[in-house]
């Protein structure tokens, strides 16, 4: 279609809509730990110069207590070792966290310090399992002791999540126990233990005002129980908080058996555990992975980013049953879609795409969002079948069609209008700089047409983080894409009715 053709097929009326309900200032968090922490100094500088070119706000970067401590897999401590003293851990255990905190500091990017198990089995309680000796009952004492060091290691940095998805097998075991032949939650309360002794350590280490988040925990479970079965996060948020499934205090036996006081009031509860109470927020992985965003979980106490609210609710409830008002902010810090190629189990690179920028207008749609974070710039692999494929770039180096959309966040809420309507637009500008508002170009394209998108309206985004919220009035049906200087989003299609 000729330009002229197609600017006449839309009249023309931009006008600013911002939501009443969005959360306007989120960060954008990204995470590939085998490019930033496990790689060359070299390949972690290109690594964070790619995600800052494609509007990174910060790094979430796991310190696995195993990959630092010494001796990690014997059975017996080593002698004399100071665990709170960040000198006394083997040469070269720091030299990787110290190139990402002094690259990422280079670069104007923040740091979010993950501190979590598994750690050295010499730490951990006796385990029936020799596959899960390395993060089986981990001792509190040694824990505090590991975040002891990391804090006095690192004054500089001021982010911090504690445990990486207690609600998992293969981050913290046992999740069941058995207790009078049935099966009870156990991961609650060491990740309530772990918690405790990480708050202490950071306020002994100068990190008491820092943002320190508690949670991290995975968006489902499963139903059959066991060592090494998953909680719900529903589930796990309640025993976290010795509350049953009415959210009242557990009491007698059925508190005992799940490591909380036989009786307790919420005020004594609240001292005992400043950690759950005082944290800067809660932390969250709302995965779905193949699944789209909009879709809800099929259980109540799932939280993916299609049902974030209902998290929300829960901790507000659960806050409001020890005496606070209102509910904690939520942090994103995991999320991500798995692609076929190259596995056979994910959505097709343009689902991802389109997932990702969609999962992000949901995101900001909650106004209780902090962060959201993209979990991996590059593609695991292999083995494909159990590794990560949610990169936004394939293994060989080349980009997947979400590498431009998470650079430029592009989505319709409603891709359908009426005639003579008003098309809602929303957007990211995300690899402009913050703290300033830019006019996007927003062009159009007829439904059936071939060749070039042509100008037809602009929008400002807003300056704090470049969110473009607006409405353009439409006639025809189409595809629309934005464009700021050469930087273009994706291109979304609607329909005129």
């Amino acid at each position: 279609m000729r330009r002229a053709a197609a600017v006449a097929a839309i009249a023309l009326a931009a006008v600013a809509a911002p939501s009443a309900h969005a959360s306007r200032t989120q960060e954008s968090t990204f995470q590939d730990d085998n490019h930033l922490i496990y790689a060359p100094a070299d390949e972690v500088a290109r690594t964070m110069d790619r995600m800052k070119a494609l509007g990174a706000d910060r790094l979430r970067i796991t310190v696995l207590w195993s990959a630092i401590a010494p001796s990690p897999n014997a059975l017996e401590r080593p002698a004399g070792f100071d665990a709170a003293d960040a000198g006394a851990y083997p040469a070269g255990a720091w030299d990787h966290y110290d190139t990402v905190v002094h690259l990422a500091a280079e670069r104007g990017l923040g740091v979010n310090f993950n501190l979590t198990v598994p750690g050295p089995v010499w730490a951990m309680g006796a385990s029936p399992r020799a596959d899960i000796a390395n993060r089986y009952r981990p001792d509190l004492a040694e824990f505090g002791n590991f975040v002891r060091a990391v804090g006095r290691r690192y004054p500089q940095v001021s982010y911090w999540t504690l445990q990486n998805e207690p609600n998992q097998p293969g981050w913290l075991d046992p999740q069941w126990v058995r207790s009078r032949g049935a099966w009870v939650e156990s991961s609650p309360s060491l990740y309530r233990g772990l918690a405790d002794a990480a708050w202490s350590a950071l306020q002994d280490t100068g990190h008491g005002n820092d943002t320190i988040l508690i949670g991290e925990t995975a968006p489902k479970g499963v139903s059959v129980r066991g060592t090494t079965r998953a909680i719900s996060p529903g589930r796990f948020i309640k025993r976290l908080y010795c509350l049953d499934d009415h959210l009242r205090l557990l009491r007698g036996r059925r508190a005992t058996e799940r490591g909380c006081p036989a009786a307790t009031t919420p005020p004594a509860f609240r001292a005992a555990h400043p950690a759950l109470f005082a944290a800067t927020g809660y932390a969250h992985h709302p995965y779905e992975l193949i699944f789209p965003p909009n879709r809800r979980p099929r259980h109540s106490d799932w939280y993916t980013i299609a049902n974030l609210g209902s998290l929300s609710a829960l901790l507000r409830r659960v806050r409001a049953r020890f005496g606070f008002g209102g509910g904690m902010p939520l942090y994103l810090t995991e999320f991500g879609y798995q692609t076929d190629p190259p596995d056979l189990f994910g959505v097709t690179p343009p689902e991802q795409a389109r997932y990702l920028n969609q999962a992000e207008y949901l995101a900001y749609r909650n106004r209780g969002v902090r962060t959201l974070s993209q979990f991996l710039l590059y593609d695991d692999g292999p083995p494909v079948p159990t590794t990560f494929q949610s990169g936004l770039i394939y293994r060989d180096g080349s980009a997947k069609p979400a590498e431009a959309a998470y650079a430029f966040p592009l989505f319709l809420p409603s891709p359908t209008v009426r005639r003579g309507g008003r098309l809602h637009v929303w957007g990211l500008l995300r690899s402009a700089p913050n703290g300033q508002s830019h006019r996007v170009t927003v062009l159009f394209r007829a439904r059936g047409a071939r060749g070039r998108f042509h100008r037809i309206a602009s929008l400002r985004t807003q300056a704090a983080r470049g969110y473009v919220d607006g409405r353009v009035r439409v006639s025809r049906s189409g595809s629309i894409r934005l464009q700021w200087g050469a930087v273009r989003s994706r291109a979304a299609a609607f329909r005129v009715r």
